[in-house]
């Protein structure tokens, strides 16, 4: 790749010429700070970076060791179970306390997805006594747009989200029992509302936190309800930079 056509491809990345429509929800759980990505689309949403950031000031924000950190790297991606990413190995970019990221380097338009109606977990990744979910910053890129991100807070077994786990929740439970499709119960993540769910529900029963009670509908989690496409961070700019460097488009043939 030439300069100019590097240079180019930063300054595309900056403007965000080139907008996304999909959006994952990053699921956060104050209770025990595990932070989960949730596809609420009908369709697959690629993505070949992301980060969680807290400020400089907030030291402890976030746990980098797995298992606290239950990254895409570890888990998810060819070395793993293939999840997100079947094909390529992920990096860690960076793993401290106030800052989680990792992406792949893959040709343009390869890459991880996140499959319709599905989730991950990323672990117990944040400290919620150190910082509330509001000093938490997330960037998600596909190979030269952002993703749009919604933020939500979540109850482990709250299954009709209203931020309280109670007998509600056991009816939306015993509603989808054996479902593959309507996985609002579907706590532990395999793709199926089953016996194991039930479990969850029954371990959490009477669960809450402040601010609970009353359902916002609509399939929302009591929580922010906005979403936001971030700017791409240096770092994201910096990665994606350097994939398009290792895999130029390929010349058309005269």
């Amino acid at each position: 790749m030439s300069k100019s056509l590097f240079l180019a491809t930063l300054a595309c990345l900056a403007l965000g010429l080139s907008a996304s429509a999909d959006t994952l929800n990053v699921q956060l759980f104050p209770l025990t700070g595990e932070i989960r990505l949730y596809n609420p689309s009908l369709s697959a949403v690629p993505f070949v970076y992301y980060s969680i950031k807290s400020g400089t000031n907030h030291v402890g924000a976030l746990n980098p060791n797995n298992p606290q950190w239950h990254s895409i790297t570890d888990y998810y991606d060819a070395s793993g179970n293939g999840f997100i990413d079947a094909t390529h190995d992920w990096t860690k970019i960076s793993a401290t306390s106030i800052e989680l990221t990792e992406g792949v380097f893959s040709p343009p338009g390869t890459g991880g997805s996140l499959p319709a109606n599905r989730a991950i977990t990323l672990g117990q990744a944040w400290n919620p006594a150190v910082v509330p979910f509001t000093d938490l910053a997330f960037d998600i890129q596909q190979d030269a747009a952002p993703v749009a991100v919604n933020i939500q807070l979540q109850v482990a077994g709250d299954y009709d989200h209203n931020g309280t786990v109670n007998n509600a929740d056991y009816t939306v439970w015993r509603s989808t029992l054996g479902s593959t499709t309507a996985l609002d119960a579907d706590g532990n993540l395999d793709g199926v509302v089953n016996a194991a769910d039930y479990a969850i529900w029954r371990k959490y029963f009477g669960s809450t936190f402040p601010g609970a009670g009353s359902s916002v509908g609509g399939g929302q989690s009591l929580g922010l309800g906005t979403s936001t496409v971030p700017e791409p961070s240096s770092a994201a700019l910096i990665w994606l930079a350097a994939s398009a460097l290792l895999f130029p488009a390929r010349r058309r043939a005269a």
